[in-house]
């Protein structure tokens, strides 16, 4: 259950082991990774208190969130790790201001009366040997009370209870076979997923201040669209989610029409993705972008089928070459008479680099490269880079690649000095350079000659052949490369002159515009 917090610290009494976790959860939002959130792990099979301290949340709905091992919706999860058995149990949750815990209660000896306390040693015995046997019986039958508990688990913890098949032979197959179950018993896969949990109408703040609540707003749609409420007891997700794909709803079929046409063109019918209200573009084709959310709609919100007939239309195979007077008429090409020139987003940068340079891993699935390995370490393609805030990738940063702080329908496209540096400087590069070279023109590698390498990398690079007049422009640059290197490696090798030389000129192919823009 949710609750207000307010008070400054929060102590729960329980038993816990191997991982288990309790947090506080505010404002229903439980972050998926870091410990900024008060909560404690549980490693005690004893009854123990732990404290969260709230007085930072306060103010705040939240509710205490008790988890096993595999359950903790956060990703620092425990030293067990997934498939761990991991178990928790609660005993009582205080809120308080006080700088200590509550008093352990003694549950023991409550349960017994002193007032019929036994006058000699052997009926001292007599009752402790009744009272035991009672709370084995309470316990064999599932009717234990706290007091009969924590009575038969100092015995227990004083070791003046056989617990062992040594001292119990008897129990050695009932145990082997417990052990046999458990061991089969599968451990469940986790899918993260949404519960409908007891909803609450959330407040309006005072300019966004979540400490200044002011009147509770029923849960609804958009008030411009509907101002009625919902009529629900649950959170409203269902209505909601039903009312944006609703096919009387035109927004959100045009919103994803869009951005999908942005995404095989360049550039959306309606220029801003993430705006299509009074300030925002108004759609250059009207007509088309009503039919393509109709479409959409049609097809189930498929979007592979979309795309599918996007790329097969007549607009898609037109080339970038831009048709004689058109520039006049159309300088902004919102006619569609050409492709638009396009430059690479910087994942494709980086995986084709790390194609060239034959470090690419192709593997498809499982977990992805640590973003805080080595750059060296790092060859999956872009899609398996792991993704932390604080440690982005500087290479992907400076050709675009989006911050993950806040949600971005379209892309910046930069073209800042940054970028050349990055291909001229960076040890990322060079490494894909040299391992690019090594196989084009390494020991055993074919041709030999060097316009044939020439026309090598130029295919490789640029999915075209080198016309004569750029393979007669490398021959000279192969010269120049020769002849400074020869001058500064002064006693290396020939061997090692030539690598350094293929090395910069395949650097030079990384340099081409061609090779970071889309015709």
């Amino acid at each position: 259950p949710r609750f207000r917090v307010e008070t400054d610290r929060i102590s729960v009494r329980v038993v816990g082991g191997k991982g288990a976790r309790v947090r506080l959860i505010p404002d229903g939002y439980p972050i998926g990774q870091g410990n900024i959130f008060p909560q404690s792990n549980l490693n005690s099979d004893a009854p123990t208190w732990v404290r969260l301290d709230t007085a930072y949340r306060k103010g705040s709905t939240a509710y205490l969130e008790f988890a096993t091992a595999d359950d903790v919706t956060s990703r620092d999860r425990s030293p067990s790790g997934p498939g761990g058995r991991s178990w928790f149990g609660v005993m009582e949750v205080v809120f308080h201001d006080a700088g200590a815990n509550p008093e352990s209660p003694a549950p023991a000896a409550a349960w017994w009366d002193a007032r019929q306390a036994p006058s000699d040693l052997r009926s001292w015995g007599d009752r402790l040997r009744s009272r035991l046997h009672a709370a084995v019986a309470a316990w064999r039958t599932g009717s234990l009370s706290a007091a009969e508990q924590g009575f038969l688990d100092s015995f227990l913890r004083a070791g003046l209870l056989p617990t062992t098949t040594n001292a119990v032979p008897a129990a050695t197959p009932l145990l082997a076979e417990y052990r046999r179950l458990e061991d089969a018993i599968p451990v469940p896969r986790r899918v993260p997923g949404v519960v409908e949990a007891d909803a609450a109408d959330s407040p309006l703040y005072s300019r966004g201040d979540p400490k200044k609540p002011l009147r509770s707003v029923r849960r609804g749609y958009l008030r411009l669209v509907s101002a009625q409420p919902y009529r629900t007891a649950d959170s409203g997700r269902l209505q909601l989610a039903e009312d944006l794909v609703r096919p009387t709803n035109p927004l959100t079929a045009r919103v994803m029409a869009n951005r999908l046409w942005y995404h095989v063109f360049g550039r959306g019918l309606v220029g801003t993705l993430d705006n299509f209200g009074r300030l925002g573009d108004v759609p250059t084709h009207p007509e088309l972008l009503d039919h393509l959310a109709g479409r959409l709609v049609a097809q189930g919100w498929s979007t592979k089928a979309m795309l599918r007939e996007l790329m097969l239309t007549r607009a898609f195979g037109l080339s970038s070459d831009v048709p004689a007077g058109v520039a006049e008429v159309d300088p902004g090409n919102t006619l569609l008479t050409h492709a638009r020139v396009r430059r690479l987003e910087a994942e494709p940068v980086r995986d084709g680099l790390l194609f060239l340079g034959r470090h690419l891993d192709l593997r498809a699935g499982g977990p992805g490269d640590d973003a805080l390995a080595e750059p060296s370490r790092q060859r999956r393609r872009s899609l398996y880079l792991t993704v932390r805030r604080n440690f982005l990738n500087p290479f992907l940063e400076t050709f675009d690649q989006p911050r993950p702080f806040t949600t971005l329908g379209k892309r910046d496209v930069t073209n800042v000095p940054g970028q050349s540096l990055a291909l001229l400087n960076d040890p990322f590069v060079l490494a894909q350079a040299a391992g690019w070279a090594a196989a084009v023109c390494g020991d055993g590698a074919t041709p030999s000659t060097d316009d044939a390498r020439v026309g090598r990398f130029f295919a490789e690079g640029l999915g075209r052949p080198a016309t004569a007049r750029e393979t007669e422009s490398s021959r000279a640059y192969l010269a120049d490369l020769r002849r400074l290197h020869a001058e500064t490696s002064v006693g290396r090798a020939e061997k090692e002159v030539e690598t350094a030389v293929w090395r910069d000129f395949a650097q030079s192919v990384f340099n081409l515009k061609e090779f970071l823009y889309l015709r």
